[in-house]
């Protein structure tokens, strides 16, 4: 490998993004151990591959196999040095995923503003499934329905929090990168009993005549720590869940969440707060842009990784 361009390589591919968006960070230097090194004029990258336990929650979030590549992209035609990353990287994937294994993906997460190269991905038979979106604060959304009551989750909601977020689950799972699992309701009943027996819960529910429509879950700093990496800005919020039942879904419930949300974090003074949203959900991706956010970084999944 040259390492000499690689470097030059990472350089131009920081400098191009720091003028795409000021809200990506600094991208982190390829690590060689993570994986195997590609190379090719104006593009750098790591073949990587991870496989989520059986029995943790991640394996409901995305494919149980999944094979990934970082890329650093610099030049004219970043979209030509991303096809010919793609191209020595996939018949590595071919080689390595059992052919038409549904539950094994190959995934390149890219900034969402630098659209240049993304057909290098289109043209490969990506499709993108998910983005991370940032609110910065005070960007009001609708306000909402106000025949609902929100108030903060305790134990006494957990069977019906865990019915909320399975059906948050089967509604995503049709857009390509949730997959629902034998043990995702165990899954989400152990996350939820502990997040319930937190002394201050940043969980809270909104609920009419007594039965609990829809929830929302927030993730504070130092809880939201791990989200650090897809943005330049310090000591962001994680939203981490929002739903309501599907017989109440248009009816205002989810715009008074949001707001209720959006309210205890611009009280907080934290500089953003980030999410995760399936793009090609009808509902999700207008509801969230309609409340301030927009996408940060888009997830392009091939699935399976050998079609």
């Amino acid at each position: 490998m040259d390492l000499d361009a690689a470097l030059a390589t990472a350089d131009e591919h920081a400098a191009r993004l720091a003028d795409l968006d000021p809200l990506l960070p600094p991208p982190a230097p390829l690590d060689p151990a993570a994986g195997e090194l590609l190379q090719c004029p104006g593009g750098v990258g790591v073949a990587g591959f991870v496989e989520s336990p059986v029995g943790t929650a991640a394996r409901t979030w995305d494919a149980a196999r999944r094979h990934t590549l970082t890329v650093r992209l610099a030049g004219e035609d970043p979209a030509g040095s991303l096809g010919a990353l793609l191209d020595q990287w996939l018949p590595l994937v071919r080689s390595r995923a059992a052919r038409g294994d549904l539950d094994a993906a190959a995934v390149v997460e890219v900034p969402s503003r630098d659209t240049r190269p993304v057909l290098a991905l289109v043209h490969r038979g990506f499709t993108p499934v998910s983005a991370v979106a940032v609110r910065t604060p005070h960007r009001p959304g609708p306000a909402g329905s106000s025949e609902v009551t929100i108030r903060q989750a305790t134990p006494d909601d957990l069977d019906r929090l865990v019915a909320l977020n399975l059906e948050v689950v089967d509604y995503d799972a049709p857009f390509g990168k949730v997959t629902p699992r034998d043990d995702t309701a165990e899954a989400l009943r152990n996350q939820l009993t502990y997040l319930l027996s937190e002394a201050d819960p940043a969980v809270w529910v909104a609920e009419r005549d007594g039965v609990a429509l829809g929830h929302v879950h927030l993730q504070l700093p130092p809880l939201s720590a791990w989200a650090a990496r897809f943005t330049s800005l310090p000591n962001v919020a994680y939203l981490a869940s929002l739903g309501v039942t599907a017989a109440c879904r248009g009816g205002g419930i989810g715009n008074a969440l949001a707001r209720f949300a959006h309210d205890v974090l611009d009280a907080s003074g934290l500089p953003a707060t980030l999410l995760h949203h399936a793009l090609p959900n009808p509902r999700s991706t207008p509801f969230w842009y309609s409340h301030g956010y927009r996408p940060l970084w888009t997830t392009w999944v091939r699935r399976p990784a050998h079609p």
